[in-house]
């Protein structure tokens, strides 16, 4: 599983805006519907709030991981949103939500979905990291900055 494989550049919002947790997800989302036409954007926002209606995926240390299942092959997709001084995602602890990674996985997989979770939750454990992407100057940096995580990670024992 690498993150830094899956998440395109086109993919990577920099200056994610929004006062409701529907814009933010739009906006997030958009770029996945711009490159992958059959993923209607409508559809695919309403699948992510539906989630968030359950429980809020913004969980703390300004990170959130919004997420969804909906019809596609075995192909997980993912997006990146940044937002400087934070958005009110109704986080679990109170604080704006700066760093926002948005899965997108099949429905005819929900184990791959949960991995696809896990792994990306394990490498926001890290504060170094995290403070990588909201100084990272542009998409390549965010990838970089993924990629050298991912690598850091695979090290430890």
């Amino acid at each position: 599983m690498e993150l830094s494989k899956i998440l395109k550049p086109r993919c990577v919002v920099l200056d994610l805006t929004g006062a409701t947790k529907e814009e933010v997800l739009r906006r997030l989302s958009a770029p996945v519907s711009e490159n992958r036409p059959e993923i209607d954007s409508d559809k695919l926002v309403g699948v992510l709030l539906k989630r968030e209606q359950a429980s809020s995926t913004a969980i703390a240390d300004a990170i959130a991981i919004p997420h969804g299942k909906v019809p596609l092959d075995e192909e997980v997709i993912a997006a990146f949103g940044r937002s400087i001084d934070g958005l009110d995602f109704e986080a679990l602890d109170g604080q704006p939500t700066k760093i926002f990674f948005l899965l997108v996985s099949p429905e005819s997989h929900p184990s791959l979905h949960l991995r696809w979770l896990a792994h990306i939750a394990s490498l926001l454990k890290n504060p170094e990291f995290r403070a990588r992407l909201l100084a990272a100057a542009d998409a390549g940096e965010i990838l970089a900055s993924i990629e050298q995580e991912e690598k850091a990670q695979k090290r430890e024992p």
